[in-house]
């Protein structure tokens, strides 16, 4: 009996420890850039010692990894309930964009920029769940606002979608945008905008005004 129990309560804690560390270690990528953390750095933020991580992670290599998979999947969660809510087209890309704005906040330098430099196998595969998970949402959205006459209908959906990605991932490009020059916030507003007004039919433009008018 006690055996069962201890066996339980050993992955239950391992769980919870990892977590911890995988968590904090997103805040001070965040904060400080993905090449300027340590290991020793980030021990002795939680107050444990470099020995205790390298029991949860291989190496920073597999830290990075990890920390990538955590912050992508607490998005794609919430952008998941968006597209659960019955929202028009325009306001649900308003929310997700909202979504990856919040987290830009949170970032000194651009976090894409950085993992593709110093991690660029963690980034590429980053970048290809990045395309499935904006290829899927954009597609649902494009067929919502087609169907409410809000988007034109002749629109060649394949074309759209990989231009809106390929300008998402370029607007944090720091030597396309510097930041000295560009706000990123602005500017991922500024895109979203003129996107969505190319792709709108007049009715649809009308339903954006509203939908950005209410937004704020």
């Amino acid at each position: 009996m006690v055996f069962k129990v201890s066996f339980v309560y050993l992955p239950i804690k391992f769980l919870v420890m990892k977590d911890k560390i995988v968590k904090h270690s997103a805040d001070l990528h965040f904060k400080y850039g993905i090449k300027n953390v340590t290991m020793d750095q980030l021990a002795k933020e939680l107050g444990i010692s470099k020995k205790t991580i390298y029991q949860y992670f291989e190496n920073k290599n597999d830290l990075v990894r990890q920390t990538v998979d955590y912050i992508f999947d607490q998005i794609q969660t919430q952008i998941d309930q968006i597209c659960l809510m019955k929202l028009n087209p325009y306001e649900e890309l308003l929310r997700i964009k909202k979504i990856v704005k919040d987290m830009m906040v949170k970032a000194d330098v651009s976090p894409h920029y950085q993992l593709k430099r110093y991690y660029p196998d963690i980034a590429k595969d980053l970048e290809e769940r990045k395309f499935k998970s904006i290829m899927e949402c954009l597609e649902h959205n494009l067929k919502k606002g087609i169907k409410a006459g809000y988007y034109k209908e002749n629109l060649d959906k394949e074309f759209v979608k990989r231009m809106y990605f390929l300008n998402t991932l370029n607007i944090n490009n720091p030597e396309l945008f510097p930041p000295e020059q560009f706000d990123r916030k602005k500017t991922m507003d500024t895109f979203l905008n003129m996107f969505l007004s190319g792709i709108s039919t007049k009715k649809g433009r009308k339903k954006l005004k509203e939908t950005l008018n209410n937004f704020k």
